[in-house]
């Protein structure tokens, strides 16, 4: 008897690295019978950085223990191939049920993707491609992909017309999920929002003019004069330019 892959995903949060498997083979016997099993762990470091340029898709009709086995492999290639990354550079840290729907209703997968040398696709771009590319992913994955559901960016909190941007930070550990095959622990993460602001703004929500002036930037003795967003030099005369 042969039994079932054992695949355990052990998420924790440290300094990022590939994830590393480690493969074990186990045999036991009582004479008459014998069944052997091939356990592979699969260790996750999750970082802020990976959080913070992470994306949740959403899976409709799809409960935790389907999406693990059989279509855990069908969606990190869906995934990859519309992304054009290997699948080994996208990361799935946590499956959540949606607890605004029904029961087995929706199921939210969130996760990141590595470019070459490490760094990861912004979150803005991961939604971009996911998007365009939604019907292909959701052909490619065999899932029905829903549109994002942005509730976080809808009450528009970022000033003076800045983009807000989705973005997910730690909150705690999970219990492990099991499915026939796989056993896999996420974490909980808690969504949060980052806005980008203009030049001449700061702030948490770009609320915070800067003063352009206080480092004298006009030469040969202009005046520096503030606006929204920048500044102008007026200058002496006989003397021109920006």
């Amino acid at each position: 008897m042969l039994l079932h892959l054992l695949t355990l995903l052990s998420i924790l949060r440290r300094t990022f690295i590939q994830p590393f498997p480690r493969l074990s083979f186990f045999n036991s016997s009582d004479g008459v019978y014998s069944i052997s099993a091939q356990c592979v762990l699969r260790v996750l470091i999750i970082t802020e950085d990976m959080l913070g340029s992470s994306v949740t898709v959403r899976l409709q009709n799809m409960s935790q223990e389907h999406f693990l086995s059989p279509l855990l492999g069908n969606f990190l290639e869906g995934v990859s191939a519309v992304l054009s990354v290997p699948v080994e550079d996208v990361f799935i840290f946590n499956i959540q049920p949606d607890l605004d729907a029904a029961p087995g209703g929706i199921l939210n997968v969130s996760f990141s993707a590595a470019l070459p040398g490490g760094v990861f696709f912004p979150s803005e771009t991961l939604e971009e491609q996911l998007y365009l590319n939604r019907p292909r992913l959701t052909s490619l994955t065999q899932m029905e992909v829903l549109p994002f559901d942005d509730n976080v960016c809808l009450r528009e909190p970022c000033q003076n017309y800045m983009k807000c941007i989705s973005v997910l930070r730690f909150n705690s550990s999970a219990p492990f999920i099991s499915s026939p095959s796989i056993l896999f622990r996420p974490i909980h993460p808690i969504a949060g929002l980052r806005c980008r602001c203009p030049v001449g703004f700061t702030g948490d929500y770009c609320e915070t003019e800067i003063n352009l002036c206080y480092s004298n930037p006009c030469l040969n003795g202009g005046v520096c004069a503030r606006r929204e967003g920048g500044y102008t030099c007026i200058c002496r005369e006989d003397y021109t330019g920006e």
